[in-house]
């Protein structure tokens, strides 16, 4: 069996050198080999040159994608893979040592198995403002934090319990079928999420099975400029832009409800989008201008912003 791993990089290369240092650091699998590939998508920085020193201890190779776009990454990625399974993360973890051993017994084990998730453990760079922790259960999808408990199991094909983009594994020749939407995932031209949760669906609708890999673990770095009320409006914006372009695609799964094509609408944006937008801005300013604990007023934050992320794409392609 071979395995690729894939991850994709953009002028990260203080983070990339601190990631492929975890990655010297693996278990070598058994009755597995592996390659490495790293998807430069376009950096003006040092990444080739941290690479490069990389290559005499990885079994690494670097794909050029100048086109930028985290999906663009991806499939830059897919296309140069040579491996049965594709495990996939980030440049911004650290991999604990028997990450890839545990995905490559997992793949021996489960050769039903089409997609494979493990743990992600947000680990802050400072310590995290007391407002953030009490309200992790709220943040979730924001710290990308994943952990379906200590037994590795056969999961149910559902949206909550797909892996996170940080820590997944795929089968090679469904991941070729379903390849990654360019106009889902962060680019410098759209801040978009979901690009590998359509994938996801796309490969579990082909049949197969999905595994959770508990042993299988990662680190997710969370730096201080996440730790800011300005960035929960700033990510959750970016899932309400996802939200509204992943409703006008037939069949594509959604963040929430899909907005409905028809009803009211001022410059092309539903009416209730507007009226939520402005009661939970109203609310949240009221509650936060009281000095209320943050617990009282945070969903509105989270909600307001979702709102103007929907309100502001429509604008734009109405």
């Amino acid at each position: 069996m071979l395995i690729t791993v894939i991850m994709c990089t953009r002028n990260r290369a203080r983070q990339l050198h601190h990631v492929l240092d975890s990655f010297v650091a693996l278990r070598q699998p058994d009755n597995a080999t592996w390659e490495m590939i790293v998807v430069d998508n376009g950096s003006t920085d040092d990444t080739p040159a941290v690479i490069e020193a990389f290559s005499d201890r990885l079994p690494l190779r670097r794909v050029w994608q100048p086109e930028a776009g985290l999906s663009n990454a991806r499939n830059a990625g897919v296309a140069a893979a040579k491996g049965d399974y594709i495990c996939w993360t980030d440049d911004d973890v650290e991999l604990d040592p028997g990450w890839l051993e545990a995905y490559a017994r997992a793949f021996h084990r489960y050769p039903d198995g089409t997609i494979f998730g493990g743990v992600v453990e947000p680990v802050y760079e400072m310590p995290p403002p007391d407002w953030m922790i009490d309200n992790a259960d709220l943040l979730v999808d924001l710290l990308a934090k994943r952990d379906h408990g200590p037994e590795e199991r056969r999961m149910e094909a559902e949206l909550s319990l797909f892996p996170y983009g940080a820590n997944f594994a795929v089968r090679a020749v469904e991941q070729r079928q379903c390849l990654y939407d360019p106009k889902l995932g962060v680019s410098p031209n759209q801040k978009r999420l979901g690009e590998e949760t359509t994938v996801l669906v796309a490969i579990a609708a082909l049949g197969g099975a999905h595994y959770w890999i508990p042993s299988s673990r990662v680190r997710h770095l969370i730096p201080a400029s996440r730790m800011s009320f300005d960035y929960v409006a700033v990510y959750f914006q970016s899932v309400g832009e996802t939200w509204a372009y992943m409703s006008m695609m037939d069949g594509a799964p959604i963040m929430g409800p899909s907005i409905p094509a028809g009803g009211r609408r001022i410059l092309g944006v539903p009416v209730w989008i507007w009226r939520h937008s402005i009661t939970e801005n109203v609310s949240y300013c009221v509650k936060r201008g009281m000095g209320k604990n943050p617990r009282e007023w945070l969903n509105n934050l989270i909600m307001k912003s979702r709102m103007i992320g929907a309100r502001n794409f429509i604008l734009r392609n109405s």
